[in-house]
């Protein structure tokens, strides 16, 4: 419809434009040759004659009508070419409003069958939608029971934790100790060597007097006779004067070595008693970390039979109270591998359903502590209705 407008709008003005510039050259050459001498102004000038040649100007009026017959014509040709392609464009709208006609007839009738299958997959999302519901229901009561399970297990490695930071503390102080005993015993040793070196030296001291009593004794047996008796006394006084000091030196050293004795005696007892302590730290420790590794494992087969009931569906017709027993290898980092019932629940289906839920549960969850991981894991599967 648009086009058409366009077309015949454009038809009439091109046409009335036409005829009207038409008219207007008429008239303008009209007024020319009728009033060729009029006056540019309004001041009067003397009127010069000027002779007109009529037949000149007859055939001048003949071109102008001829030009403008010319003009009409053409102008009526590019109407009518104008009307054809108007008429053309028309027709082609029609055919238009009728393949536009048939493709809105087709739309409804797709839009008809499509309203159909929607409503078909509608009513089929519906049941997956509850279906999906359902089993939603159910993992997420699994989930929450999961959760739980894992609070308490995260609750249990805290105080595991804390009891280890204590058996840490308390290492840590035995190995103080221990560092001490070693300083004492380093001290000792030191204070041991210090005496050895004064005993050294006053023997030295013993061995210089004896060599200078000796030097006296030799330069008095050269004096006089009458020195004789001084140096008898002298001898003597120096012999009651050596047996003091020996006696003192002996005294010295037995207290000495009474003294180390002691240190020793008490530094083997203080390392028997710090070896008897240590055994016995040792052993609870390896007691703690076997019952903290005994926990574990049995977390770690708690999180592996709730991942496995958690994806077990219970065959139809079985009874309650089947168990079976489950042998399952796998491979770093849980994909399960191979599933074996040693032992049956004497229900094939039963079985066959625990050996599908065990390799839905792939990978299996993986134990806190690396050194637990087992290829082989064996357990016994009991539902949890």
């Amino acid at each position: 419809m648009r086009l058409r407008s366009f077309i015949d709008n454009f038809s009439a003005t091109s046409l009335a434009i036409i005829v009207h510039v038409a008219l207007l050259g008429i008239l303008v050459l009209s007024l020319d040759w009728s009033n060729p001498g009029a006056p540019p102004s309004s001041k009067v000038e003397p009127v010069q004659a000027m002779i007109v040649d009529e037949s000149e100007v007859a055939e001048e009026i003949e071109q102008i009508k001829k030009r403008e017959e010319k003009k009409r014509k053409e102008a009526e040709k590019r109407t009518r070419t104008l009307e054809r392609d108007a008429q053309k464009a028309r027709e082609q709208r029609r055919e238009e409003e009728k393949r536009l006609s048939e493709l809105q007839r087709r739309l409804a009738e797709e839009k008809h069958k499509r309203d159909d299958n929607a409503r078909k997959q509608q009513e089929e999302a519906a049941k997956a939608l509850a279906q999906v519901q359902r089993q939603r229901a159910m993992e997420l009561e699994a989930l929450e029971k999961l959760k739980r399970e894992e609070s308490d297990i995260e609750k249990r490695r805290l105080e595991d934790e804390a009891a280890l930071a204590v058996l840490a503390a308390q290492h840590k102080a035995l190995t103080e100790e221990k560092r001490k005993i070693e300083e004492a015993k380093r001290r000792a040793q030191a204070e041991r060597k210090r005496v050895e070196d004064q005993t050294r030296k006053a023997k030295a001291a013993r061995e210089a007097e004896q060599k200078r009593v000796a030097a006296v004794a030799a330069a008095a047996a050269a004096k006089a006779a009458s020195e004789k008796k001084k140096r008898e006394e002298a001898e003597k006084k120096r012999k009651a004067e050596d047996k003091r000091k020996k006696q003192e030196a002996a005294k010295r050293k037995a207290e000495e070595d009474a003294k180390r004795a002691e240190a020793e005696k008490r530094r083997k007892a203080e390392e028997a008693a710090l070896r008897e302590q240590l055994a016995l730290e040792q052993a609870q420790l390896d007691a703690q970390r076997s019952r903290l590794r005994d926990r574990h494992l049995a977390e770690y087969m708690g999180q592996i039979q709730a991942t496995v009931n958690r994806n077990w569906i219970r065959p139809p017709g079985t009874t309650e109270g089947l168990t079976c027993t489950v042998r399952v290898t796998q491979i770093p980092g849980g994909q399960v591998v191979r599933v074996v019932i040693t032992k049956s629940s004497g229900n094939v289906a039963f079985d066959r359903s625990v050996e599908n839920a065990v390799l839905r549960s792939s990978p299996l969850p993986q134990p806190k502590d690396p050194s637990l991981f087992d290829r082989e894991l064996k357990f016994e599967f009991e539902p949890e209705d």
